[in-house]
């Protein structure tokens, strides 16, 4: 056996104590040993003015002890349980575990006030966001200031009036023999209430899983109760992801014959979930036994409050602009959007870069998802931690099968929200001329299933005798495959032939169409005008004002898609244009834009004096370096000096949008044109930074070069293709009217995302030759390239085919 062991600790007073805890355990079990102190300083000791997750989390506290403990300078290391990072380095372990200590947290002041009876604006201390979170809970009018530094630093801070209270562990107050100390005043906070961190109140010993010797001697020290706790705990802070300084805490406890367990976790750091469990250990035969059971509730307890939330949010009927604001921002913080093909594709481009995207999509029989598979995954998802949204046309209640989704959830034990979308059963109608109701005509609207489903064993469930005597406007959804017998029924019980109907296709989008007719006539009308699902049928006088009030599709590119391919940013350019001459743009990004963090950049922003030029050629390369500029402090003075040139409108407006009017834009937006128009008038001793995309074509830097001209060319991003949306895109290529191509990047996307080229309907637009050429090159025909490479000139150049179009 050994005869000298070596314990490795931090320098503070704490510490130093809790290390002679151990030492003393050790020398009660081996009096012949000698044990010897050795004081280590860690990062987290260190660096007093930063909360502790801006640089590190636990580890900051136990690197420099794991690294002694693997060079073997010590034999063991003491930690506060709750400060041990959740993996250990390889051939590390925990080797003990003590009996745990008072695991409350007590709130210190010098007033003798509780933290409830603080006044509003009161200054409350802690570096943890669980104790910030959990004061907020008991007092959500007192302010949180940082509190760092060891136990005295932060008592001395409270004396010195800089916090009227402070919140530390009573196990360190008691240990340090504080808790009798004059002028201070300690309200021992309910750790049912006030949950503790995981693993509070334990002291952990950490070794080397070889160390035989060691592992002989430790076993004498330890607790096997506070074992079963401690991993517990850390199973719990495991599962989430968590450590000391997540807005998590946990509390285990053995007590008659059971495991109990409290936790709380605020996975979006602002709404809290709390469970409570207990498991039965009766059976359990010895202590490992009891370890498994107790792990095992940990993780049932982390997967309890880890679950994720499911939001069922209508879309709309059809054109993105009708989407509500609550339900755009949740899709943009989405983990996962469950969508159908009645959603606008266009709301795809609004969700997170590493959001999951999966199409349930159902065109009456034609099902991707069956309903119970969809409510399956759904709960999947939400039990898997993730935050989802169930994309669906219109609006979830309204015979969107939203109830009984949420009816599978709730059975689950799964919590989820509902975002009312409009309705297609008055918007589509409002679109195509209709209002269902007026003072003149209905004072009501029904709206009705015309889609009775299987279920209903083919017997029409549908009163059809109430509703022909319904002096209000009848709307019913989906049942166009169901019109005739709608017809019929509705006249064979008394409703005139001859009241106004009209069956409106794909209402709000560039496939709205409408039909208009009698009862006595609609079916044959139907069929005469091709109208095709999704379609509603709207009975009643209302119809007749259709011609009246008539407003929607009068543009120039009006009843026109167009896919709407680019980066974000293009996207954001032209969707907009094309809105306003009509068309409906799918603004469907199939490539996103990636910076590069290359150390070339930083050199040249340290050596800008040294510059007369920076070129942009995009608007992604502006934000791009304006980032780096942020990020490294550069003060945007340190440019004053310099000229800027830029391709293309969107390039210029980034720019300006930082505070910089460029000194120089082409006629013509190619790097050749900038080439030829820039390159004679820049003298040899003015030093260029070229800023651009990795793809870039080497035209710019080649005429640089010569003409013998100083310059650095620097990648600042690099475009990646959007794979997710490739099931997507291939049933949108057999809809739209047109495709837009505004790089030679999103030309190779789209042929590479495409299964098969032969299923494209549409025309392709390019943006300039550049483009046009790669297009060609990839085998697709290009009907037009713009004459002004920017996104006002493409929407032009269709605006002048549709005109073509119509002149033939």
């Amino acid at each position: 056996m050994k005869n000298i062991i070596k314990i490795g600790t931090r320098k503070s007073k704490l510490a130093l104590i809790q290390t002679d805890i151990v030492k003393d355990k050790i020398k009660q079990a081996f009096p012949e040993l000698e044990v010897e102190i050795v004081k280590i300083d860690t990062k987290g000791d260190q660096i007093l003015d930063k909360s502790l997750t801006s640089f590190g989390g636990k580890g900051v506290f136990t690197a420099e002890l794991e690294a002694e403990l693997l060079s073997g300078e010590i034999d063991i290391a003491v930690h506060s349980a709750k400060d041990m990072p959740m993996d250990f380095p390889e051939g590390l372990g925990i080797g003990a575990v003590l009996d745990r200590a008072d695991v409350r947290d007590t709130f210190v002041t010098t007033t003798g006030k509780t933290l409830e009876e603080l006044e509003p604006g009161s200054i409350v201390g802690t570096s943890s966001l669980r104790r910030e979170l959990l004061i907020k809970e008991i007092n959500p009018y007192v302010t949180i200031k940082l509190l760092r530094g060891n136990v005295q630093t932060r008592l001395s801070k409270l004396r010195d009036g800089q916090y009227d209270g402070i919140i530390l562990a009573a196990a360190g107050i008691e240990r340090l023999e504080y808790e009798k100390e004059e002028g201070l005043h300690y309200q021992y906070l309910d750790p049912d209430v006030f949950l503790p961190a995981a693993g509070q109140g334990i002291l952990a010993v950490e070794s080397r899983t070889e160390d035989a010797e060691m592992e002989e001697i430790l076993a004498a020290i330890h607790s096997e109760k506070a074992e079963c706790l401690l991993m517990a705990e850390r199973a719990f802070l495991k599962i989430i992801g968590g450590s000391c300084n997540a807005p998590a805490a946990a509390l285990c406890r053995e007590e008659n014959g059971e495991f109990s367990m409290r936790a709380m976790y605020v996975k979006d750091g602002i709404h809290s979930r709390k469970t409570y469990m207990t498991v039965n250990i009766e059976g359990a035969v010895d202590g490992k036994g009891k370890v498994e059971i107790a792990t095992e509730l940990g993780i049932n307890v982390a997967h309890e409050v880890n679950k994720g939330m499911v939001y069922l949010v209508g879309a709309g009927p059809g054109d993105e602009d009708l989407m509500t604001r609550k339900g755009l921002k949740l899709l943009r913080e989405a983990d996962v959007v469950v969508y159908d093909n009645l959603a606008s594709s266009s709301l795809l481009n609004e969700v997170r870069d590493d959001a999951e995207l999966i199409y349930a999509g159902k065109r009456s029989s034609n099902h991707h998802l069956k309903q119970y598979e969809t409510n399956e995954l759904l709960v999947k998802l939400a039990l898997e931690g993730k935050n989802v949204v169930r994309l669906k046309g219109g609006d979830p209640y309204i015979f969107g099968r939203g109830g009984e989704e949420g009816q599978e959830l709730r059975e689950a034990g799964v919590d989820f929200e509902i975002v009312p979308g409009i309705s297609s059963s008055y918007s589509v109608p409002a679109y195509c001329g209709i209002p269902v109701t007026h003072r003149d005509f209905a004072s009501s609207f029904h709206v009705i299933t015309g889609h009775e489903g299987n279920h209903k064993n083919g017997v029409s469930v549908l009163n059809y005798e109430t509703l022909a005597k319904e002096e209000g406007t009848l709307i019913f959804l989906m049942g166009l495959k169901n019109l005739p017998n709608i017809v019929a029924s509705l006249i064979e019980n008394g409703k005139d032939p001859a009241t106004p109907v009209g069956v409106l296709q794909e209402g709000t989008t560039a496939r709205q169409r409408v039909a208009t007719g009698t009862l006595a006539n609609i079916v044959e009308v139907v069929a005469r005008e091709g109208i095709k699902t999704p379609a509603i049928t709207v009975v009643g006088d209302v119809v007749s004002l259709r011609q009246v009030l008539d407003w929607y599709g009068h543009k120039p590119l009006s009843g026109k898609s167009v896919l709407v391919t680019g980066t974000t940013s293009m996207v954001d350019r032209l969707s907009p244009i094309l809105k306003e001459e009509g068309a409906e743009a799918i603004s469907f990004s199939l490539i996103r834009t990636e910076r590069m963090r290359l150390p070339e950049l930083d050199l040249a922003l340290k050596e800008i004096d040294k510059y007369k030029w920076i070129v942009f050629t995009s608007a992604n390369g502006v934000e791009c370096f304006f980032e780096e500029m942020q990020e490294i402090r550069k003060d945007i003075r340190d440019l004053a000096h310099i000229r800027f040139a830029v391709i293309g409108d969107g390039t210029k407006k980034a720019l300006e949008d930082h505070g910089i009017f460029c000194d120089f834009i082409p006629t013509a937006y190619s790097s050749k044109d900038m080439a030829e128009a820039m390159v004679p008038h820049i003298g040899r001793d003015e030093r260029v930074l070229l800023l651009r995309a990795e793809e870039a074509n080497r035209v710019l830097p080649d005429a640089l070069k010569e003409a013998g001209i100083p310059h650095t060319c620097i990648s600042l991003y690099h475009t990646v293709n959007d794979e997710r949306k490739a099931e997507e895109l291939n049933r949108l290529i057999k809809m739209v009217d047109y495709v837009t191509f505004a790089s030679s990047s999103a030309v190779r996307a789209f042929v590479s995302m495409v299964d098969n080229l032969d299923d494209v309907k549409g025309k392709y637009i390019s943006i300039g030759p550049v483009t046009t050429k790669t297009a060609e090159e990839n085998g697709l025909s290009i009907e037009k390239t713009a004459v002004v490479y920017t996104a006002r000139g493409m929407v032009e150049t269709m605006i002048q085919d549709v005109a073509e179009e119509g002149r033939k």
